[in-house]
């Protein structure tokens, strides 16, 4: 239902893992990235969080967690996507 909303008001996603730590990581649960900046002003971001949010903040679905993280945190594992990285981990196992 989410993903029909989002795909019927032109809202941008793909699917996407959770956040991998070097230590473990768990399977694909239904994680999407939402390409829509963090801004109260934009309409698309306004229209979504309505959908997504009630009045006081709480999300409107049980099982949704609706987060957002800044580009900062986003690229704390960017060291993850260098050639190589994966394998040379894995080394260690």
């Amino acid at each position: 239902m989410i993903i029909e909303w989002f795909d019927a008001n032109a809202v941008p996603w793909t699917m996407c893992g959770g956040i991998v730590r070097e230590n473990g990581w768990s399977s694909y649960e239904g994680q999407i990235y939402i390409d829509v900046p963090y801004d109260l002003s934009n309409p698309t971001y306004q229209d979504m969080q309505e959908f997504l949010e009630r009045p006081d903040g709480t999300c409107r679905f049980d099982d949704l967690k609706f987060w957002i993280l800044s580009l900062e945190e986003a690229m704390e594992n960017a060291h993850h996507d260098e050639p190589g990285f994966w394998e040379r981990h894995a080394e260690g196992f």
